[in-house]
């Protein structure tokens, strides 16, 4: 039978501690498992004392089961680790969540998570924003790399592999370009060298950006919530009481009508058909870098006119390029095309099947992406970035990023009169609201032209005009 202990806490609100006895290892010596519930504000005190019997009743089957692992002693960093690993989250975004997790334990973890107020969330972004925070404005450069890699007959794509990063990574450090303090690190252990014999390294005196804190902010505030749901605490101290970081509303960056036919009319003229076809398919299907990367040839409905975005590509660490699931379920689509851009896509067919008799045996193209590397190897998605910049360089236009090109999409059909809810289709996004907050500067125009139309039916033509 559980223990049941009523409390009456300092601000005189009333809490129950229940406890359980279990033998985990069978030889008879019970441990304790406790847990503290709180009945809502405005629930009877009979009430509460049915619920509380329940709740106890709840907990000892959970803990008969092995499946709770925390009590009132669980600090935030132990449940907030634990979430992290155990979440149903891409592998990249978990990598993200690790590293973010790398400042808020040292900072947090040792909180116990019932006791976690927001006075120690608010002293904790201040911290993140003071100078010397943000190491990702530290960054290596080194001259001394590519003769290393010479003298000791190394490739990019050998080095890649020994420091688990991607081509692209050592490519550019090769190159003396900046690159990460991480990446130096890698390539320097990788060589079996001092990074600081390799690289310099230059360290950066500014905070971390309030977009940046805001990300911390939400990691902390979905695991409170979860410990919210498990009623291990009241409320969620994040979401609930702790001031946000204010992040200063960005207009997404789109080309407008002009710059995209500008744009497009110089794509045509592209020699390079991988980089063509690429960033035409961008422009018109409005995908993600990713979602583009993931495409295979069973995926373009020629017959239809229609290209159906099934999966995504990701680039992991030791693992190389990887398929992930699409950003959510709303994401698995499809766009229709126009006849042109099929056009292009046979052309780009015929090379790519060129490419695969050139190979022949060496072949590595199992899943049939479309966009490869010479061998069939599925390209990095950062190699769409590299393709734009390119690109953009040769022809001397205004630096965009491979995601603005979706905002194009976006604009320019909001532009055209397709409504939010039909766009939400054609981009994949989870929310209509994340499509009104992004593209609020569509909307707007949209909204002024409906205004001028209604007071050109309603009022008399002369007065409609001098309006």
């Amino acid at each position: 039978m559980p223990n049941i202990t009523k409390r009456t806490n300092k601000d005189g609100s009333t809490s129950f501690l229940i406890r359980v006895y279990v033998d985990e290892t069978g030889t008879g010596h019970q441990i304790t498992k406790s847990m503290t519930w709180r009945p809502s504000a405005n629930m009877r005190p009979s009430a509460a004392e049915k619920e509380v019997v329940k709740q106890a009743a709840l907990f000892e089957d959970k803990v008969k089961h092995g499946m709770v692992a925390f009590d009132g002693k669980t600090t935030f960093g132990e449940y907030a680790m634990n979430w992290v690993d155990n979440a149903p989250i891409a592998p990249a975004t978990k990598q993200g969540y690790q590293d973010l997790m790398k400042r808020i334990v040292p900072a947090l973890g040792h909180i116990r998570l019932e006791k976690l107020q927001s006075h120690h969330l608010e002293a904790f972004y201040k911290n993140l924003a003071e100078s010397g925070v943000n190491l990702n404005k530290h960054y290596a450069e080194s001259d001394k790399l590519k003769p290393v890699m010479e003298e000791r007959k190394i490739s990019c794509e050998k080095l890649a592999k020994l420091s688990t990063l991607s081509p692209a990574s050592v490519q550019s450090a090769a190159r003396g370009k900046h690159v990460s303090v991480a990446t130096a690190e890698k390539i320097s252990a990788a060589l079996d060298l001092p990074t600081n014999e390799l690289f310099v390294v230059h360290k950066s005196n500014a905070g971390l950006s309030q977009n940046s804190i805001l990300h911390y902010h939400r990691l902390i505030s979905a695991v409170l919530e979860k410990a919210k749901r498990e009623r291990l605490v009241p409320f969620n101290v994040a979401g609930e009481h702790a001031a946000a970081p204010r992040v200063p509303h960005k207009e997404a960056k789109y080309l407008d009508d002009d710059q995209a036919r500008t744009f497009l009319s110089l794509l045509l003229n592209e020699e390079d058909l991988r980089m063509k076809t690429a960033l035409v398919l961008l422009l018109f299907t409005g995908a993600r870098r990713g979602e583009l990367c993931g495409l295979s040839w069973p995926d373009i409905d020629e017959g239809q006119e229609l290209v159906h975005i099934l999966r995504a590509s990701q680039y992991q660490p030791g693992k190389g390029v990887v398929e992930v699931p699409t950003k959510n379920t709303g994401s698995v689509r499809a766009v229709k095309l126009p006849s042109f851009v099929f056009e292009l896509l046979t052309q780009y067919r015929a090379w790519w099947n060129s490419q695969k008799l050139l190979y022949g045996k060496s072949w590595k193209g199992q899943a049939q992406r479309l966009f490869i590397q010479e061998d069939g190897r599925p390209i990095n998605p950062a190699t769409i970035n590299f393709w734009m910049k390119k690109f953009l360089k040769k022809h001397d236009f205004p630096y965009i990023t491979p995601h603005s090109l979706r905002h194009t999409f976006a604009t320019l059909q909001i532009t055209a009169g397709v409504d939010v809810r039909t766009l939400q289709s054609l981009t994949g996004h989870a929310q209509a609201s994340t499509l009104v907050n992004i593209y609020s500067h569509a909307i707007k125009s949209k909204q002024a032209a409906a205004c001028d139309a209604l007071a050109g039916v309603l009022l008399p033509e002369n007065k409609a005009q001098t309006k």
